[in-house]
């Protein structure tokens, strides 16, 4: 849907009476990363892709986790307008990490908090909210993070009618990390788009990166597999292990996905990562969480031992460290802010190194 016919408030740079100017994304003056625009909503992955996966994957691909717009402007005001078909409530996630929006200020190298755009339960199909967030109205350099488990149909981003608008500050000239996995890859349950653990990643690295988690359907589906090993990238971060829905499938599955990476991309690291907190594991037994890890860490050995010295291997236990671990995790599974800080923690020891 272009809003824009219907409202011509939200025509691409008009001024309206407020005074605000608006710019529907995408927009050559903005810096799009992470998702892109099939002319009726963002998506992560192409659509025929998603279609041929899985339903589970073809509905969560319009979830715009890892969805990032980098811009600058000298505005007094930055005003997030959104349309959407639905807005995802869940018991156990707050909407400003579901449905909502951040902007973070990250004009001096030590990036800030410039405000938080997210809508109330009512807001079925849409919001829109207005800040003053540079009362100087000095040139400033902004990302704003997008939904993690919300399909966004329109984006707006409003300024100042006076003001100047143009692209943000720009990723190191890295390739970006490449991330697949679960609803914890996805980033369930931050309370913010911009505390999951690839996002934390992002921000001490100024790497770009791709966000391929699908909650409840990473399961590595060959067609996915194939798509996931043509992807450009610095690094492939393989996540997925809570999906699989059984030790077989995994067995079935993990080896082959490597595989078929390593096939096309010859020497890009690959991380493994098992699941993060096996102790409160209600999904499966403890002999089952042992199993699983022994699968992953077979992966890593089979690769190891065939002259693959450009794989990794991350025990998921470690990512929590060993103290307070449970006020890591909102319930068995999904971490909190804390548990995704944790997170990005342990998997940037080895990150680093590799980008």
């Amino acid at each position: 849907m272009d809003i824009s016919k219907i409202d011509k408030n939200f025509a691409s740079g008009a001024v309206d009476g407020d005074g605000i100017k608006r710019y529907i994304i995408p927009d050559g003056r903005f810096d799009l990363y992470g998702v892109f625009h099939d002319g009726a909503r963002f998506l992560r992955l192409p659509q025929d892709i998603a279609e041929k996966t899985s339903g589970g994957v073809e509905y969560l691909n319009t979830n715009t986790a890892g969805g990032r717009v980098r811009f600058s402007t000298d505005s007094e005001k930055i005003e997030i307008s959104a349309t959407y078909d639905y807005l995802t409530i869940m018991p156990h996630m707050a909407i400003s990490g579901s449905g909502g929006f951040v902007l973070i200020d990250e004009t001096d190298g030590n990036p800030k908090f410039a405000g938080a755009y997210f809508p109330t339960p009512d807001c079925k199909k849409g919001f829109s909210i207005c800040k003053a967030v540079n009362p100087a109205k000095t040139m400033r350099s902004y990302v704003l993070y997008m939904p993690l488990y919300n399909d966004v149909k329109t984006l707006a981003i409003g300024v100042d009618g006076d003001a100047t608008v143009g692209g943000g500050k720009k990723y190191r000239d890295v390739k970006p990390v490449l991330y697949y996995g679960s609803s914890i890859t996805q980033g369930g349950c931050a309370s913010r788009p911009d505390t999951s653990y690839e996002a934390v990643i992002a921000l001490w690295s100024n790497v770009d990166f791709i966000n391929l988690g699908f909650s409840g359907n990473g399961k590595a589906e060959q067609i996915m597999a194939d798509y996931l090993s043509g992807l450009d990238c610095s690094v492939f971060v393989c996540d997925y292990d809570y999906n699989a829905p059984d030790a077989e499938h995994l067995r079935k599955t993990h080896y082959n996905l490597y595989e078929t990476f390593r096939k096309k991309q010859k020497d890009t690291p690959v991380i493994f990562i098992s699941r993060p907190n096996p102790e409160y594991d209600t999904f499966f037994d403890k002999p089952e969480n042992d199993e699983r890890y022994k699968i992953i860490e077979n992966t890593f050995l089979t690769a190891r031992a065939s002259g693959d010295k450009n794989v990794y291997l991350i025990n998921g236990y470690e990512l929590y460290g060993e103290n307070d671990r449970m006020l890591c995790a909102v319930d068995s599974c999904h971490p909190t802010d804390r548990g995704f800080y944790l997170m990005a923690k342990r998997i940037w020891e080895t990150l680093k190194n590799l980008i």
